[in-house]
């Protein structure tokens, strides 16, 4: 493990102002293809301490609530650092959340100001906060003094609430995750233990910035290290692979999803100029090769990522380590993490030299992490949120003598690596007493690459749970034979008894391309089976 010497402030504020500090002429952020913005670290510094005076004329106090809700671009960075330099407390909404949602969760922090895009604004007819358009903010702000001194701003202390990270609401009620300066912070410096982040690093960042995975990933960590950030204004294969070429992109986070679009994409391009065959015969002599050999091997792909690119920072979900293996075996190293938004959210990572993909790597320095009786992945340390937004309830449900209980079941390796077996609230009970993982399952299932994607989930038949799939494929005559295929692999208490073919395109996702489970089991229940 590589282990940075750099200490990161304990505050947003100084953490910015240290940066522009070290890096100042150097691109700290870039948003590809749309006016191809270009903002050093002194210019995105100046312009968050103008955004920081724009909300002091405008009334925003330390404590107040401002909302961010849009697409990644170097102005919603300027919103964020601005927003926390008064130590106003940033409540980051996905782009494409509902115009329900968000008047939701106005209404529950009473919020005072918001950020938003254009696009965000027509969605919503609820105009009663004043409101800064990203398309305005630079015009807006300009003709203000911008401050070059941390001190100028009221003193913000790592105890101080940066951030309000509310979970999506598909059930029940949404839950805001209260993170500190102090919290961030501590994860920032955890977190950039795990790599050597320079001013050579070139960051592509496509995950959305209101989810603390990217924050830290693709923002904070980078920015800690003088690093730049490319953003793109869609998500187009031309535009990444556009935007990777263009700044010599080194490295991205992502989550599994990516790893797999990405890996399709390249086999598809393959298959089309009949060279499929030969890439899989090349590629089974490459991971017998020097890691340092296999990216020669593959130079025309290298090429196509842009030249540069050396590793993937994965997280969110579950990665399958055959996918893993796969990047590895063309010389792009993957970097598997864990965690959860109340953590900070990283909770334990893989390095560059220590890369294991069927584990999520060990736990960062200054976490602690046990496993209950019960397998259940129990966490603390400076980075765990003390509790939740106006919920005391919930805040006592999730804690158990000062460890936070992450629902996830897991156990460490014998060489100290922690391991997920899946979540406890997907976890079923057979009639038989046997424990079955929907998350083991479903990784057996995506070793079939005619499939698009799948769910497993225990529903209930004459009294008893049964394994039920749900399998997303092009063609669904292929479907019986997928789930004979996976039976096969299976352990008889694992074995999927019944089967949907889900009629849609896609399956109903989360903003970090998760499947939600519940709206698939309500359209399973109104469905059928076979």
């Amino acid at each position: 493990m590589t282990i940075s010497t750099n200490k990161v402030p304990e505050t947003l504020g100084s953490l910015l102002f240290e940066s522009a500090n070290n890096w100042g002429e150097n691109l700290a952020l870039v948003l590809h293809e749309r006016d191809k913005s270009e903002w050093t670290y002194q210019e995105l510094c100046d312009n968050s301490t103008r955004v920081a005076s724009y909300l002091i004329t405008r009334g925003v106090r330390k404590g107040d609530r401002v909302i961010i809700w849009g697409d990644n671009r170097p102005e919603w960075v300027a919103a964020f650092f601005g927003s926390v330099l008064i130590g106003a407390i940033v409540v980051p909404l996905d782009a494409q959340s509902t115009s329900e949602f968000f008047s939701l969760i106005k209404h529950e922090t009473e919020s005072s100001f918001m950020f938003l895009g254009s696009e965000q604004l027509s969605r919503t007819e609820d105009h009663t906060l004043e409101t800064m358009l990203f398309d305005d903010l630079q015009s807006l702000i300009k003709p203000l003094e911008c401050t070059r001194e941390i001190g100028d701003f009221e003193l913000i202390s790592p105890e101080d609430i940066a951030e309000l990270v509310f979970t999506s609401g598909t059930t029940g009620r949404p839950k805001g995750v209260i993170l500190t300066h102090g919290n961030i912070c501590s994860n920032v410096e955890m977190a950039g233990s795990a790599f050597d982040v320079t001013p050579s690093n070139r960051v592509l960042a496509i995950l959305p910035l209101s989810h603390m995975f990217e924050q830290i990933a693709d923002l904070l960590v980078p920015l800690s290290g003088g690093a730049l950030i490319v953003y793109i204004s869609t998500l187009r294969p031309d535009v990444i692979f556009g935007a990777m070429s263009r700044y010599g992109v080194t490295n991205m986070g992502c989550v599994p999803r990516v790893l797999e679009l990405f890996a399709d994409g390249i086999k598809r391009e393959a298959r089309l100029q009949g060279k499929l065959g030969l890439l899989e015969r090349i590629h089974s002599i490459a991971c017998k090769l020097p890691f340092a050999w296999r990216s020669k091997l593959f130079k025309d792909i290298h090429q196509h990522l842009g030249g540069s690119f050396k590793y993937f920072v994965v997280g969110g979900a579950r990665l399958d380590p055959l996918l893993g293996s796969w990047w590895e075996g063309l010389g792009v190293k993957v970097v598997q993490g864990y965690g959860m938004t109340e953590a900070s959210p990283v909770v334990a990572s893989g390095t560059l030299s220590d890369r294991d993909h069927s584990s999520v790597g060990r736990p960062l320095p200054g976490v602690d992490v046990i496993i209950a009786d019960d397998e259940e992945i129990l966490v603390r340390g400076p980075n765990v949120t003390a509790g939740y937004w106006r919920n005391d309830t919930a805040t006592l449900n999730a804690f158990r003598d000062g460890w936070y209980m992450t629902r996830d079941l897991g156990y460490f390796d014998s060489e100290g690596r922690l391991h997920i077996r899946g979540r406890k609230d997907n976890m079923f009970v057979l009639a038989n007493g046997m424990n079955v993982y929907p998350e083991d399952i479903e990784q057996v299932l995506h070793e079939d690459h005619r499939l698009t994607d799948a769910v497993v989930l225990g529903l209930e038949s004459r009294g008893d749970m049964e394994v039920h799939g749900v399998v997303l494929t092009n063609d669904n005559e292929l479907v019986p034979d997928i789930i004979r295929t996976a039976n096969q692999k299976l352990a008889s208490h694992q074995r999927i008894v019944r089967y949907t073919a889900w009629p849609d395109a896609t399956f109903p996702m989360t903003p970090t391309m998760k499947p939600k489970r519940t709206e698939i089991l309500s359209k399973i229940l109104e469905m059928g089976s076979h």
